[in-house]
Parts: C-alpha cells; structure tokens; sequence
C-alpha cells in the first residue's frame, strides 16, 4: 500500500500532558476519558492506550461498537456506554467485560437484565439538556425497578448542556436538579458508588459538580469547548494534539477573470498562482472553509481560493512556495497556528464538529512513540 502524503499527526507527548492537567483539577475524583467519534478523529485504540497510560482510570463511549472495537484491540479498563444501547445490542454488551450501559428506559433495564443478570449498570438522569435519560422525579422508580430485575446500580450521572458558557444559570440548576435526585436515591436506600456530572467545560469551570468522576472529552485533545473558555484552556496549558499536514502537489498559473473549483466562487482579478493539495472534504474538511480558510506553508498564512473539493484544495501562494512543500492545515508551522476553534469560529460551528468530521480515509500518524 502506498504512503499518502496527507496525514493526520497525533502528539501522544501533549495528549499525556493534557490527561495530566485535567486531572489535577480533580484530584480526588476518577478520571474518564471520552473516547466517542474515535477519539474525535484522533483514534480511539491509540488514545486509550495513551491517556491509561497517562493515569485515566475510566474510558467512556457513545456506541456499542466503539466499546467492541476498544475490546477487540485488547484495552480492558473499565468503560462506560454513555447511551442506552439499543435492545437487540444488549447481549453483545453483556459479552464484554468490565463494559457498563447507561439504562434509562424500562425496556432497556429489562432487556439488560435479561442477558446480564446481577451486571453493574449507571442510570442516566436528565436534569435539563434533554436529549435522554430519565427525569429527575422517576430517578427512584427506575433505581427499584433495575434493582428488582437483578441489576446493580453502580453509577447515576447526567450531562450539562450549557457548562461551556459559564455565566450561564442553567449549569446550576442542573446541578441541583442532579443533588435533588441523587437526595431521594439516598432516601429510598439507592447509594450509587460512582456519580458523575462534569464534562470537560464543568471539570474547569465548576468544581463542585466533580462528584466521585470526571467525563473529559474535547478538552482531553486540546481544542476549548467555547470562546468563553479559550482564555482558561491557555491558563491551564492545555496543548492542541491533532494536525492534519499535507503537501503541495502540484502548482499552476491563471489569468485575470479565471475561476477556481466548482460553481465559480473564486475569480482571480490578476495573475494568480495556485497551488493544489491532495486532500478535500472526503477527508473531513469543510467544504465551506474555501470560503474564508487559510493554510500554512513555510511558515506563513495563504488563502484557500474557491470550493474545497472531495478530495483536492486550490490555494494562492506566490513564487516562494514548491511542490512538495509542506502543508499546515490544522495546527502550528513556524510562527503561525491554525486551530479548530480558529476554524469553527470563521465557520460558525465548532471544534468538535470539526474534529468529528476527520474521515478515517485519512491516515493517522502518532508522534512521540
């Protein structure tokens, strides 16, 4: 197989220090390491080996396959299913070891139970995000009724939908919704062992919702999970892991009134020079980052110029710039860095869409080994 000169490069080094600073802000709660969307584009076996090695006590998912594909590479520590898996995946979920679903439907406890009788469950609570989970004032019926079809509650958790804004109210009354079903469990003789709340923005920005584990996802790999907090995630040191590189791969020159790529978005108004790389949205890019994105080679900034394609990019470059001169498109060249939140801002999105989006087609290579 050949080598493509596009590739996604990975700091193991950053990534073990980045474990190492979240953590600290939690010293007396585990740690859980988010690993969904394959680690977020990084992938997800490497990570995990990374981030355990690096002290991550918990590893969390958002599918039944990505438990089974952490499994299948031999990663044994404890995981958690952060989603109810669907009924008909429950036996594929009782076949892994030291896996844990989240349960909050009837159907989903029952069908659990009926393959994994007397197996450590986390009930998920909504408090306000409202996506899944139980409500707050069905917390103990759902504890009685796992408890009376043989499961063991082991853990009760529930997700924030506004952290990453601190100045938010809503985190707080979250929180307290969260204390209010935590209070009757207690009363009703419910004592999970493992509560959790904090995702990367809580694990931050609010210390009292740490409980006994943290869930960190997209700060784990560098990128911030709002503008609001950019300025802590620099406080902290939190170090970007992830930059997609290429190279040019082919240079040519247009005139004055020529268009670039489909749809003639990009006129050149003089004599252009035009680079080509060999990567496009097929790799993860955003095809509208042709409107506004940028690209580093030697260390300074060039305009992407028309729609990205699937799999190829156009950018103005001058004289200076070679075939086969390396290409930044996410990360740091010389001076000069471009980062997911730089995208997502320009984009009107963010960065975990962005990271997300990184296709496997595109080649990973770890650094640091």
């Amino acid at each position: 197989m050949t080598k493509r000169p596009t590739s996604f490069q990975v700091s193991l080094i950053d990534l073990r220090h980045n474990v190492e600073v979240l953590r600290g802000l939690a010293p007396g709660s585990l740690f859980c390491a988010v690993l969904k969307a394959d680690a977020y584009g990084h992938g997800a076996v490497k990570v995990a080996q990374t981030v355990l090695e690096a002290g991550a006590d918990w590893l969390a998912v958002a599918l039944t396959d990505e438990a089974v594909e952490l499994r299948s590479a031999g990663i044994t520590a404890p995981l958690l299913i952060l989603s109810e898996p669907a009924l008909e995946e429950m036996s594929t979920v009782a076949q892994l070891k030291e896996v844990r679903p989240a349960v909050y439907t009837k159907a989903g406890i029952e069908a659990f139970a009926a393959v994994a009788p007397g197996a450590p469950v986390h009930l998920k609570i909504e408090t306000g995000l409202h996506r899944v989970g139980v409500p707050v004032g069905e917390a103990v019926v759902a504890a009685e009724h796992l408890q009376s079809c043989g499961l063991f509650l082991e853990g009760a958790f529930t997700h924030f939908a506004m952290a990453a804004e601190p100045e938010s109210p809503l985190t707080q009354r979250q929180h307290q919704r969260f204390d209010t079903a935590l209070e009757d469990l207690t009363t009703a003789g419910h004592r999970p062992q493992m509560v959790h709340a904090a995702n990367s923005a809580a694990t931050m920005a609010f210390s009292q919702t740490h409980y006994s584990m943290v869930r960190c996802g997209i700060a784990l790999y560098g990128a911030d999970p709002s503008p609001e907090l950019r300025p802590r995630m620099a406080e902290l040191g939190l170090r970007p892991i992830g930059s997609l590189v290429s190279v040019v791969a082919h240079r040519h020159r247009i005139e004055p009134g020529e268009t670039v790529s489909y749809g003639q978005r990009w006129q050149a108004t003089e004599t252009t020079e035009l680079a080509t790389l060999p990567l496009g949205y097929a790799d993860g890019l955003m095809r509208s980052w042709g409107d506004a994105g940028q690209v580093l080679i030697n260390g300074r900034r060039y305009p992407i110029r028309g729609a990205i394609t699937m799999d190829q990019t156009m950018v103005e470059v001058d004289q200076t710039v070679k075939v086969g001169d390396q290409v930044v498109l996410l990360g740091r060249q010389g001076n000069e860095t471009i980062t997911a939140s730089d995208m997502g801002d320009e984009l009107g999105t963010i960065s975990y869409e962005l990271l997300a989006k990184l296709g496997r087609r595109l080649p990973i290579k770890y650094l640091d080994e």
